[in-house]
């Protein structure tokens, strides 16, 4: 208002403070009276805006003297944020000259703190002229905070209303809607216009749930709260089981208004507590029928016909399925051996029915359990026996006696369909399956032990004849029991058994498997030395004589005549008769019992028997004895690798560091002593950052450990990198390191192999500075060849330029003469191309070990290459003389250099012809067998290459000693063995003197 007052009336201060005239016309004195003692702000404003008057009130409250309000603006002492909306309602009431008016809103005090007041406003005219306003404004802070602070709560409550998940719906004492969450009209799907007015009950629920809402309002007349289950229609027709809680409301005076519900969806979890009451009641139907077979079975009373009846009846009453029966399978058929109410059946299924066309045949034949509720809407409603049987519904599936699959049990029904069978309903007929056929099993066992109990009788007498057998086999066992090792082991058949069968020889023999072999480790009769030592111990090799070969076939044989089978080997003598029989433990020969006897057709079936007896105890002992042994051996070997673990980390050229996944060192070899300066006590025990990583590097180093920890990844870790390690004095030096992962037993370490490469780095600078010269030397020697080479040339092409003019001159002047000098002047010629050839090929290879010849690959027919070549180096010879080209493989191009290759092939092929003069044709072969190379071979039959001679055959000016006056230069192979190598090839040679020469190249395809 201030401002506004300004803006209108543009007086100025002055001119409106003390002037008693401006004033009512009662006494001053009693007005300021009143005023000082009164309990509100009372102040006076000139039109501009300016304090003219406060009182003490004012001064109080707002903590500024009178001097410093009367020196200020009225809009100062008015919150920021309200000033313009403060303007404006002034501004209003002094367009509209409405004299009174009353307004709260925030000021500051001369503190900083906020004060609301409620103002109201006088404003004072004379002759229609404003001059000022008086203005009595009271402190409503107290007031506005508890109203703000209500005015949040309602506004908090709200949103928690309207957001609430679950349906919110408030009714008058009529039940008609007040208020409806919008989650009410989610789930009902009415608007909240459709549900607003209207009558709850009449809207949402069914008529006959209206009585139970009733007895819910009784509640709430009696000022109760309840919960309480209905269903709830929607709008679209569809339902819902709804958790309703409700409770009454109240006015202000305590007046019961009507009532509010909170409204809870609790359609799937009252489908659950049906499905749990169907649950609950197929599972006592189920117990109900257990106990009813269990009857049966425990009645020993009933045979095992009216069993296999009974049970029958059960679980037709169980299921409430008439028809019923047992089939057994028979060929094509399946014939009934029990049935239940055959009314209406036809008389040709009475007592058979068809494998193939029936239910239970099907069932038989797919080995499952079929249930069919409605047989005339399944895929079996054509089977003949459905349609003339008019059965409605069926259960079938097979069953096992004595392990094997017998038949198969039906039901079935006549007249209507039923709901689909439950899974304990399966259940139990799988169990009623599984009873029939252990009746059937117990009737057909019954039978069966009968006959048995028959042949039991017969052989008691022959068991009586055994008894002595079988106790002395009853002490062998005994007494191997106690026994460890395999000697022992092995001594004990020997020693304390085979005596008590009448035996005069016998030999244990044990499977080497290391050294292929069966080994004699026990012996009763002539081989027994004495003191459980065996004399002249041989050893057979699997598959030689009797025994290796029992040992190899793992059956048992007798010789009746050892004459008479060439695999007898004698031992100490020669004996007529022989039992072998093998020691087999899972189906593997460990050993043989071998005995032999001086008599013919000494032995039989019986001792057969009892050797094969003996065999089989003794196999479990011996396996047993044997792993202990191998155990023993491995756990020696164990000790041993890891005494030489230890020996060789104690004494590696490397410092072995081990630290578990925390960083902490557990292993600490004597060379990390040596290149750190900490001893093993100092570290162990201790994160590898305070000894041997520098400050720089052990961020990096705990987020790689946090990163493979997390991950499994270490970008440092199985490979070799160089760092800097801190030495126990301080100073750093550059290492080797290596950091490998381990996980044992699920726990993780890693092991860390450094060495101090001070001295390599030393070196390494001296050999790089060495290196830059070598270049700079080399440089120099290409720069130098091809300055050489270029100044040979000029006098070389000067020198053949006059010889061919002297060639000319004599030909055309003195014809007589030439043949005199044509000799000469050819072995000039001859000359001057071998030191141009010469220069050719040492500028060539200057320039490769300049690095200056370039390789441009691309796919190259090679056959057409070489047949080019071959045409281009043969022609015009003298001799006749070529080369053969053959080809193995399909022939495909190969992504070569085709320059560089017609020079290697080139080489190869003219020394081929050159150091074979007089001999076959040499003989070029491409080989494109593989997919990934292709091997080449130029191949002669000449004087050869000394082996001596081939390790330098590919350097520079080298030449074998056996070239005799063969003119060569020594670089042509040098050159090719650098082209060969720029394709990245390899170039070998098979070769001995006047053996010929094969030269081998191997190329990549790609």
């Amino acid at each position: 208002m201030p401002y506004i007052l300004e803006k209108k009336f543009p007086l100025t201060h002055q001119f409106y403070v003390n002037k008693e005239e401006d004033f009512p016309s009662f006494s001053i004195d009693r007005y300021r009276v009143i005023v000082e003692e009164a309990q509100d702000i009372i102040y006076e404003i000139d039109p501009s805006g300016y304090f003219t008057f406060v009182n003490r009130k004012a001064v109080e409250i707002l903590g500024y003297t009178i001097s410093e309000l009367l020196s200020k603006h009225f809009h100062e002492l008015i919150r920021e944020d309200y000033r313009e909306n403060v303007a404006l309602f002034y501004s209003y009431q002094i367009e509209a000259k409405e004299k009174s008016s009353y307004l709260e809103f925030p000021v500051l005090t001369k503190d900083g703190r906020t004060e609301w007041v409620g103002q109201k406003v006088q404003l004072n005219y004379r002759n229609d002229v404003l001059k000022g306003a008086i203005v009595v404004a009271r402190i409503r802070t107290e007031r506005h905070n508890l109203e703000y602070g209500l005015k949040l709560s309602e506004e908090k409550y709200r949103g928690i209303l309207e957001n609430l998940q679950f349906g919110l719906m408030e009714v008058d004492l009529d039940e008609r809607i007040l208020y409806v969450n919008d989650t009410m009209t989610r789930i009902t799907g009415f608007s909240k216009e459709e549900l607003l007015g209207n009558i709850a009950s009449d809207l949402l629920v069914r008529a006959q749930t209206k009585e139970k809402i009733e007895e819910q309002h009784k509640l709430r007349e009696k000022g109760k709260a309840s919960a309480y289950e209905v269903e709830i229609i929607r709008k679209d027709g569809t339902s819902f089981f709804g958790l309703i809680s409700g409770a009454p409301t109240y006015d202000i005076t305590g007046k019961r208004t009507g009532s509010i519900g909170v409204h809870v969806d609790i359609t799937e979890r009252k489908r659950n507590e049906m499905e749990l009451q169907q649950v609950k009641a197929d599972l006592d139907r189920y117990t109900g029928g257990l106990e009813d077979l269990n009857k049966i079975t425990s009645d020993n009373s009933l045979t095992l016909q009216q069993q296999l009846r009974t049970g029958l009846e059960i679980v037709s009453k169980y299921f409430e399925m008439p028809m019923g029966g047992v089939v057994k399978a028979v060929g094509e058929d399946l014939i009934v051996i029990e049935n239940l109410f055959n009314v209406g059946v036809p008389e040709e299924f009475q007592k058979k029915l068809p494998l193939h066309g029936s239910v239970s045949g099907l069932a038989f034949l797919e080995d499952r359990l079929i249930a069919i509720p409605d047989l005339a809407n399944s895929e079996y409603a054509d089977y003949s026996t459905i349609q003339r049987i008019g059965l409605n519904c069926m259960l079938s599936m097979p069953i096992y006696v004595n392990n094997k699959k017998y038949g198969a049990i039906l039901l079935g029904c006549i007249g209507g369909t039923r709901k689909n069978f439950s899974e304990y309903d399966l259940q139990f007929f799988s169990l009623f399956a599984r009873y029939v056929g252990y009746v059937l099993t117990s009737a057909e066992n019954t039978q069966t032990l009968f006959e048995q109990q028959e042949e039991l009788l017969s052989q008691n007498q022959k068991l009586e004849e055994s008894q002595e057998f079988l106790s002395s086999i009853n002490s062998f066992v005994t007494q191997l029991l106690e026994q460890e090792d395999i000697q022992s082991i092995s001594w004990e058949i020997a020693e304390n058994l085979i005596n008590k069968f009448g035996f005069i020889d016998c030999v244990i023999y044990v499977l080497n498997e290391e050294k292929g072999c069966l080994e004699q480790l026990a012996a009763f009769g002539p081989k027994d030395a004495g003191e459980r030592k065996i004399k002249d111990p041989i050893e057979v090799p699997l598959g030689k004589g009797v025994v290796g070969s029992v040992a190899m076939t793992g059956l048992a044989e007798i010789i009746p005549n050892t004459l008479k089978d060439p695999r007898y080997i004698a031992d100490d003598e020669v004996r007529l008769s022989e039992i072998t029989v093998p020691i087999v433990f899972e189906n593997r020969v460990i050993g043989v019992i071998d005995s032999e006897h001086p008599e013919e057709d000494f032995f039989n079936e019986k001792h057969l028997k009892t050797l094969t007896i003996i065999a089989n105890l003794a196999a479990g002992r011996l396996k047993s004895a044997k792993s202990k042994r191998r155990q023993e051996k491995a756990e020696k070997e164990l000790r041993e690798s890891e005494n030489r673990l230890k020996t060789v980390i104690n004494s590696a050229l490397d410092a072995i560091i081990t630290i578990d996944a925390e960083g902490k060192i557990t292993g600490w070899n004597p060379r990390a002593t040596q290149i750190f300066g900490w001893s093993q006590e100092e570290v162990m025990g201790h994160h590898l950052t305070e000894n041997i990583i520098p400050t720089q590097h052990r961020k990096a180093h705990f987020e790689g450990m946090r990163h493979y920890m997390a991950t499994g990844v270490g970008p440092v870790l199985n490979q070799r990198i160089e760092i800097t390690a801190m030495h126990k004095s301080g100073h750093e030096f550059p290492i080797e390191l290596s950091i490998i992962p381990m996980i044992t037993n699920g726990v993780h370490s890693f092991t860390a192999f450094a060495r101090d490469i001070t001295f390599q780095k030393n070196s390494q600078d001296e050999m790089e500075k060495s290196l830059a010269k070598e270049r700079e030397l080399n440089e120099l020697k290409s720069r130098f060849v091809a300055m050489t080479s270029h100044e040979f040339r000029t006098p070389l092409t000067t020198i053949k330029q006059n010889v061919d003019l002297i060639e000319y001159s004599l030909e055309a002047k003195f014809p007589e003469l030439l043949p005199s000098f044509g000799t000469y002047l050819g072995r000039i010629s001859s000359e001057i191309s071998r030191v141009t050839s010469l220069m050719n090929d040492m500028l060539l290879l200057g320039k490769i070990e300049a690095g200056k010849v370039e390789i441009s690959k691309k796919p190259v027919d090679l056959v057409a290459l070489a047949q080019q070549l071959i045409q281009r180096i043969t022609t015009g010879r003298a001799d006749g003389r070529t080369i053969e080209l053959k080809i193995i493989g399909v022939k495909k191009t190969v992504p070569v250099d085709a320059t560089l290759m017609d020079h290697i092939l080139g080489n190869l092929l003219s020394n081929a012809l050159k150091y074979s003069e007089g001999k076959p044709n040499p003989i070029l072969t491409f080989s494109f067998d593989q997919l990934s190379q292709i091997r080449i071979s130029v191949k002669d039959f000449g004087i050869g290459i000394p082996k001596k001679d081939q390790k330098g055959l590919f350097s520079s000016f080298y030449r074998a000693t056996n070239v005799k006056n063969i003119q060569g230069t020594g670089l042509g192979l040098s050159i090719v063995r650098e082209f060969v190598l720029m394709h990245g090839g390899t170039i070998s040679v098979e070769s001995d003197t006047n053996q010929g020469s094969e030269f081998i190249l191997i190329m990549p395809m790609a």
